[in-house]
């Protein structure tokens, strides 16, 4: 969500990658279309399905699947264009990455209810999944989900040029704002519990950080995080059956940093 964000993303998804056991056996899965990467562990119903954030891999749950597939089924993958997955339909927006999944887990003989777990940008994506196939879903899980109320709120008050490069449909990012707008218009399917996990720390600025990203690390605790807990209060307030949770311990990379 900021350089901060990215730069501790990437030191600790190196860390879950290497968490990955040799064991594991990923099978390559048509997506009616793309040929996706899954990995399926465990057994039971309903199945536990993982929706990592944008551009990122199924190693994003390398220390979660393990421990959920003890008592559930549960399935991560690579994205259609992510990891060691093709690539797939274009725009890369919440719809396209629904069917994807939709397809995949029927071809991977998954069968519903679906629990789903989305990180950041995986938040809107599971999101959008719940509304085109409400009668599959059971529940969702929020892992400091990327919120669009939250990302108006930052654009209109630090304004930023537009990209120097034209739209790229093949790319997660550039078609966040489409994705945005599929999740606010969703529904979802009636009762079923929501949990949304905030990321609001951690309270200690991490030592090796430069000045300018610890300043900016100050910042998000004096002014981002507390809109996003608002933000995030006001969307649960309209979902019967949902539930706040709010970790001091970790910030934004919550499968990594507290798994």
């Amino acid at each position: 969500m900021n350089r901060l964000l990215g730069v501790m993303a990437a030191i600790l998804g190196g860390s879950a990658i290497l968490l990955a056991t040799r064991c594991q056996t990923f099978s390559r899965v048509n997506a009616n279309g793309p040929v996706l990467r899954l990995l399926q562990l465990g057994r039971g119903s309903p199945t536990v399905v993982f929706e990592a954030g944008a551009g990122s891999t199924l190693e994003t749950w390398a220390r979660i699947q393990p421990a959920v597939c003890q008592f559930a089924r549960t399935v991560s993958y690579d994205r259609a264009g992510n990891g060691l997955s093709e690539k797939g339909a274009e725009p890369r927006d919440g719809r396209n990455v629904a069917v994807e999944l939709h397809a995949a887990l029927r071809n991977a003989g998954l069968s519903p209810p679906y629990v789903l777990v989305g990180h950041s940008l995986g938040g809107p994506y599971v999101r959008v999944f719940a509304g085109m196939y409400p009668n599959e879903v059971a529940g969702l899980v929020l892992v400091d989900p990327t919120q669009e109320e939250l990302m108006a709120w930052a654009k209109a008050r630090d304004p930023k040029p537009a990209p120097a490069h034209a739209f790229r449909p093949y790319d997660e990012v550039d078609c966040a704002p489409l994705t945005f707008a599929e999740a606010a218009e969703s529904r979802l399917p009636s009762n079923i519990p929501v949990i949304l996990i905030a990321g609001m720390g951690p309270r200690v600025v991490p030592g090796f950080l430069t000045s300018k990203l610890k300043e900016e690390a100050r910042k998000d605790r004096s002014i981002f995080y507390p809109a996003k807990l608002k933000f995030y209060r006001q969307w649960l307030r309209g979902i019967p059956a949902g539930r706040l949770i709010v970790t001091e311990q970790s910030g934004h990379g919550i499968p990594y940093e507290e798994p």
